[in-house]
């Protein structure tokens, strides 16, 4: 029941604290939006913007069926007046001819009434036949005068329809035959005002979204979802691998690892390792000839000589100025005996440790916590590749051989544990060092809840045989400063590969 609480708990809080982001975004976006009027314009003129491209897109569609439609009228309408225009002409010219031939049978007439034997007649009888048979002429001259002027004016109109270089609407505009479409042309002029009027304002409306606060709305519309996934990945990814690396790759590690051994071969039956309890402040007393190299900033008062010394170790001038071991204090004892107490000039919480060892294989120590070195014992450094290395992110060591001392720095205290035979798991953050003849292998933290709330890490140490290894009771939290965080951890990760 315990458990269930603490998964529903553990479910809760991250949820509650995805929605609080979510709640959090859009709660600073409304201000925003409240507080900045063209930001607030710029999110109403880009709501409108799609509106106004559609009403656009109606317009053109309606302006093209109008227009379509006008055209096939048009056209119905030429078609109509050709065949009616042809057929016009055509029968004119048939009356025309008739007429004219009607004309030259009364001219007959007329002649052979207008002689002088029937003038004779009229002049005793009622009447005039030859006034009428003229009478008759001339009417028949006017019939086709006006059926040659309708033929003319057919002709013309066959002309202007003929035309190439006229439109539809321009030779029914000359034939004023254009009466019947007036309604759809003036549609299609206000749909084109229409549509003018449109374009305008979706072009204004696009100038204002090319604007610094429409392209701030636009990138926010364009980026929030992408921006809720990654916050979702965020939250939940870094719990999945943690629960993938705890529950399957750590327990294939701990079966696949060897152990690394590195004073094998190399190790001495006299060897010797002693150290004191830690301190807060410590004293260090050099006899005639000893030397005790140090940070310059953790001495404090010093009896005897005192020299700066740039490096450690010139053989090794890398190691030396990545550890801080640059810019020392050199004191050499001399026979009337010298001194010097060391101190953390500014962390109160640290301790301090001296670590005594002859004929050794080799010291480990991150060079990191060591303070001072007494003597002169060597650098040497081994290499370890494999899937423990790949698990512990380390692949160098660096190891202190020979006769000599340390001082080292530690957090909280410094404490020395020894197996005694068995085996010891630790956190790999408060490991400081340990002896090389112990077997070091790795394992999965016991603690499941603590290191998915990120309280302890994924691998421990675990220590196996008599040697002791050295550990702090605290790490140190590092700077506050998220930037200065990321770069401390990825220059901590570098350092720990490389064994600082």
């Amino acid at each position: 029941m315990r458990l269930m609480s603490a998964v529903l708990g553990f479910l809760m809080r991250k949820l509650g604290l995805f929605l609080g982001l979510v709640a959090g975004l859009f709660l600073g976006y409304l201000l925003m939006h409240a507080a900045i009027p063209t930001l607030r314009d710029a999110v109403a003129e880009r709501d409108r913007l799609p509106q106004i491209a559609a009403d656009r897109s109606a317009v053109e569609e309606d302006l093209k069926q109008l227009r379509s439609t006008a055209a096939e009228a048009q056209r119905k309408s030429i078609a109509s007046l050709e065949g009616e225009i042809d057929a016009e002409i055509e029968k004119g010219r048939r009356n025309v001819t008739e007429k004219k031939a009607e004309i030259e049978r009364l001219r007959d007439d007329q002649q052979e009434v207008c002689g002088f034997v029937r003038d004779l007649i009229d002049l005793v009888t009622p009447g005039s036949a030859c006034k009428s048979a003229e009478m008759a002429v001339k009417k028949a001259d006017e019939a086709l005068d006006t059926l040659e002027a309708s033929l003319g004016q057919a002709q013309e109109v066959a002309a202007v329809l003929g035309d190439p270089a006229l439109t539809n609407q321009e030779k029914l505009d000359r034939l004023g035959e254009s009466g019947d479409h007036a309604l759809i042309q003036r549609e299609i002029n206000n749909k084109e005002s229409e549509l003018g009027q449109k374009k305008a304002e979706e072009e204004s409306l696009e100038e204002a979204q090319a604007s610094g606060v429409g392209r701030v709305v636009n990138l926010w519309a364009r980026s929030w979802k992408w921006l809720a996934a990654i916050a979702l990945l965020t939250l939940v990814l870094p719990v999945a691998l943690r629960i993938v690396s705890y529950f399957l790759l750590m327990p294939m590690v701990s079966r696949m690892h060897k152990p690394i051994h590195l004073a094998a071969g190399s190790e001495n039956a006299a060897a010797d390792l002693r150290s004191t309890d830690a301190q807060r402040t410590l004293a260090i007393q050099l006899g005639a000839g000893e030397v005790l190299s140090a940070r310059s900033e953790h001495v404090r008062p010093v009896q005897g000589k005192i020299r700066s010394q740039l490096l450690y170790d010139w053989t090794a001038p890398f190691i030396s100025f990545a550890a801080g071991l640059h810019g020392l204090s050199r004191i050499t004892g001399d026979e009337r005996g010298s001194s010097a107490t060391l101190a953390t000039p500014d962390d109160p919480n640290s301790y301090l440790m001296r670590i005594d060892f002859k004929d050794h294989p080799g010291l480990v120590m991150h060079p990191k916590h060591v303070v001072g070195v007494i003597g002169t014992p060597e650098l040497q450094t081994r290499w370890r590749w494999g899937i423990q290395a790949l698990a512990t992110w380390q692949v160098r060591y660096i190891m202190f051989v020979g006769t000599g001392s340390l001082i080292i720095q530690g957090s909280g205290d410094v404490v020395v544990t020894n197996p005694r035979g068995g085996s010891t798991k630790m956190e790999q953050n408060l490991v400081m060092g340990f002896d090389s003849r112990l077997r070091v292998g790795v394992n999965r933290t016991e603690v499941f809840w603590p290191y998915l709330r990120r309280k302890t890490p994924l691998v421990d140490d675990e220590f196996t045989g008599h040697q002791p290894f050295f550990w702090q009771k605290s790490s140190t939290d590092g700077p506050s400063n998220p930037i200065a965080k990321t770069f401390d951890a990825i220059f901590s990760a570098l350092g720990k590969l490389f064994g600082f």
